[in-house]
């Protein structure tokens, strides 16, 4: 095998650590604020989550987020369950909230790569 296939996995590999450990971290910064929302009254909405919760903080690498504003960001939604909150505040803080629109498992990373070499030579080039 070439050492190019070779660095794309190692790539590949960083980064689902990276976001396998972001995601423990999400997990732990919810701990208290899970808790708590399994405390609440269902069903609710996120504006009434974020009034009840605006100051309670989240952890997370790299910054401090309020559950307050995690709500705020998910306007309009209702949840049946604490699961279903907890799923939509997990979701919103480690980006996983995309859906299966944006993900494509079968494309390579290095055609990402190539297309945005290619959007910036034109750029350079205009």
């Amino acid at each position: 095998m070439s050492d190019e296939h070779h660095d794309a996995e190692r790539v590949q590999e960083n980064a689902r650590k990276r976001q396998r450990d972001r995601a423990e971290r999400v997990e732990d910064a919810l701990g208290d604020a899970g808790r708590m929302l399994g405390e609440h009254k269902y069903p609710t909405t996120s504006e009434e989550l974020a009034t009840e919760y605006g100051d309670q903080p989240l952890d997370l690498p790299n910054e401090t987020e309020t559950l307050g504003s995690v709500f705020d960001r998910l306007v309009d939604e209702r949840y049946e369950s604490p699961e279903e909150a907890r799923e939509a505040v997990y979701n919103e803080i480690s980006g996983k909230a995309g859906g299966t629109a944006e993900y494509n498992d079968e494309r390579e990373v290095r055609e990402l790569d190539e297309e945005e070499t290619d959007a910036e030579s034109e750029t350079n080039w205009q």
